[in-house]
């Protein structure tokens, strides 16, 4: 399948008339040495430095906040969120919980400070970004479990502040455990969710046939590789029939009901791209309501890299308008 940019409708591929990629993103990959290593043959201390490097030089600095702030969520499943709090100027809707990409193995506070400040601005939200345990040194369920200890935090904010909108967001990796929590949270009585927002996000490990962008997409020129996903997931799971967990592939869950507005965009040349679509779908289906936004001429990661890709600055506006 291809989308058209803002559909919520997928095309038949009978119909697709793919558009080329973006100016940004072809000199973003062009950039790439040729004979330069993927992220996953570095060693992982060289890999963690190259991505907080690239992400600290095409998305930083973000904007002005009335407020950052480190703060820790309360002890749950013996787990405690690491977080770093922005507080947008102006009067906050809400709170929103927000979990950075990388596989669960790359990525940190300070490289997705620039994101968390322009997802703040956008939604108008207090936006608690969660510094999860990375793998391997931690391997699933610990950050699911930080992330309860995330939005437990949220939860007594929420009341501190006296705010009544509690949304989720995450990007990549990020959003599989925003949506793995959305899941969970419709069995905590004292979660009630207002949004999940989900960047180009991993919904699935195995390889479905009906996902052709990882087939298509994924031989590596396009930034992300099939390899990468399988990497991310050696990384993260003792157990390789662990990726059958929905808190792991939540394409997997049992029913989608019950999820709170869903926001789900995509990039037109992301492995991933396909997965995303059939999470809406399948929201739809179970009669939710879900919003599919995919941006055809552009790369996985796009929202985090601004100074490459203007296309960054339409999909925040886009969010202003999805949380409006």
């Amino acid at each position: 399948m291809w989308f058209r940019p803002y559909t919520t409708r997928p095309v038949p591929l009978a119909r697709a008339r793919p558009r080329p990629l973006s100016k940004g993103a072809q000199a973003f990959l062009d950039a790439t040495p040729p004979d330069a290593p993927p992220i996953r043959d570095l060693p992982l201390d060289e890999a963690r430095a190259a991505i907080s490097g690239l992400m600290t030089e095409v998305d930083q600095p973000g904007p002005r906040m009335k407020s950052v702030e480190p703060a820790t969520g309360p002890v749950v499943e013996g787990q405690v969120a690491d977080l770093r709090v922005y507080e947008p100027r102006g009067r906050a809707r809400g709170v929103l919980v927000f979990f950075h990409g990388g596989g669960c193995v790359l990525g940190n506070l300070d490289a997705y400070d620039g994101f968390a400040r322009r997802l703040s601005v956008a939604t108008r939200h207090v936006v608690a970004s969660v510094g999860y345990p990375l793998s391997p040194e931690n391997k699933y369920p610990t950050a699911i479990h930080a992330g309860l200890s995330a939005l437990a935090w949220a939860g007594n904010e929420l009341a501190r502040r006296g705010l009544s909108s509690l949304a989720l967001a995450g990007d990549s990796a990020g959003g599989t455990m925003a949506a793995a929590l959305a899941l969970r949270a419709r069995d905590i009585p004292q979660v009630t969710l207002s949004h999940l927002a989900l960047f180009y996000p991993v919904m699935l490990v195995p390889d479905l046939p009906e996902h052709g962008s990882r087939q298509t997409l994924g031989d590596g020129r396009y930034f992300l590789a099939r390899e990468d996903v399988a990497w991310s997931a050696g990384n993260y799971l003792d157990d390789p029939e662990l990726a059958r967990l929905p808190d792991v592939s939540p394409l997997l869950a049992d029913g989608f009901a019950g999820l709170p507005p869903v926001t789900v965009i995509t990039a037109g040349y992301d492995p991933l791209r396909d997965e995303g679509a059939d999470f809406v779908c399948r929201v739809r289906r179970a009669g939710g309501r879900a919003g599919l936004y995919c941006f055809e001429n552009t790369l996985h990661g796009f929202m985090g890299l601004s100074h490459a890709m203007p296309e960054s600055a339409q999909a925040f506006k886009l969010l202003r308008r999805r949380f409006s």
